[in-house]
């Protein structure tokens, strides 16, 4: 018997909206300290609920064997790099327009696209795509330790030891008291990869993953793990609180059984096309109807998830009518 995702499904497209609600930022006036950090906190925690749900699907269609496995992270990780490189074109104009509007010259904008593409993946209005290179990179490190005959455990390892170096350059750019080499190997860091949030994927799709190949906790060890996270946000570690309280997130909504409904498989579509969407809509919004170049605000969330909904929702109507007439 098929297994049945539908609270994912669910939490994805909740946490799709929440994205955007992020980067058209309707709490933009909002004086309350309490409502802000709720805000943050639920922010924090989508993006690495989409990763972990990303590992968890991986595990759950990559098979037995190695060779199974590295087949399929391998077309896996085929579809993703044309995913991310054909939004990233449908994203061109406004690249362009970001570029025009720097002031620097053709020659740096070409190094620049290039680099960002690359190793960064947050060009001109198009910043969300980081997420799908960060995937790539995550993928790609995958494929070569199933490759070497490596199991679940070193993945999780190698996406241990990715974060800690992504801890660390975030160390090395916040201390003023480094020097040296390290100095130089921050710099050089930062040149290349920004903050380096491509590396962080790595570690939640490794305990998407893990989860996965191990299964999860009880319920109710999903809801007091959240609150500790929480509370090791504001006394530990925002970073340590944040990892916490995103895995007992994800472990709650994978025990959450939801009758069946096909509104969740719409939801799973709708939250993919409105995650590639939005930031499109938004620039449509704020550059030609208002002429408010990315202004923030309740009017940008309402009117951007209301285009982002509409247009995915005809993509998904359109591309039923093209899979009936086969």
């Amino acid at each position: 018997m098929k297994e049945k995702f539908n609270s994912i499904d669910l939490f994805k497209f909740l946490l799709a909206i929440v994205v955007v609600a992020f980067h058209t930022n309707p709490f933009v006036d909002c004086k309350s300290i309490l409502v802000n950090a709720i805000v943050m906190i639920i922010a924090d925690m989508t993006v690495p609920f989409f990763f972990m749900a990303s590992g968890y699907f991986l595990a759950l269609g990559w098979g037995e064997t190695c060779q199974q496995r590295e087949r399929y992270i391998c077309k896996t990780l085929v579809s993703t790099f044309s995913l991310y490189t054909l939004w990233t074109l449908l994203s061109l104009p406004l690249t362009i327009y970001g570029y025009a509007v720097s002031g620097n010259s053709i020659v740096q904008c070409i190094l620049s696209y290039v680099k960002y593409f690359f190793f960064i993946g947050k060009l001109y209005n198009s910043y969300h795509l980081w997420y799908l290179l960060a995937m790539i990179y995550a993928l790609l490190v995958m494929w070569i330790l199933i490759r070497r005959g490596k199991g679940t455990r070193h993945i999780l390892i190698a996406g241990i030891c990715f974060y800690v170096i992504y801890l660390l350059f975030a160390w090395i750019r916040q201390s003023d008291g480094v020097g040296g080499v390290l100095a130089a190997a921050g710099k050089m860091f930062d040149y290349v990869f920004n903050n380096g949030g491509v590396f962080t994927g790595m570690l939640y799709m490794s305990v998407g993953i893990f989860i996965r190949e191990h299964r999860v906790c009880r319920p109710l060890v999903g809801v007091a793990g959240i609150a500790a996270g929480i509370l090791l946000r504001y006394t530990v570690s925002q970073e340590l609180g944040t990892i916490f309280s995103s895995v007992m997130l994800f472990t709650l909504v994978l025990n959450m059984k939801l009758p069946d409904h096909p509104c969740y498989f719409i939801m799973r579509r709708l939250s993919k096309y409105i995650y590639l969407l939005h930031l499109l809509c938004f620039s449509f919004y704020t550059f030609v109807v208002i002429r408010q170049p990315n202004k923030l605000g309740v009017d940008s969330f309402f009117v951007t998830i209301t285009l982002a909904v509409l247009i995915s929702a005809l993509i998904i109507a359109r591309g039923k009518r093209k899979k009936g007439a086969r």
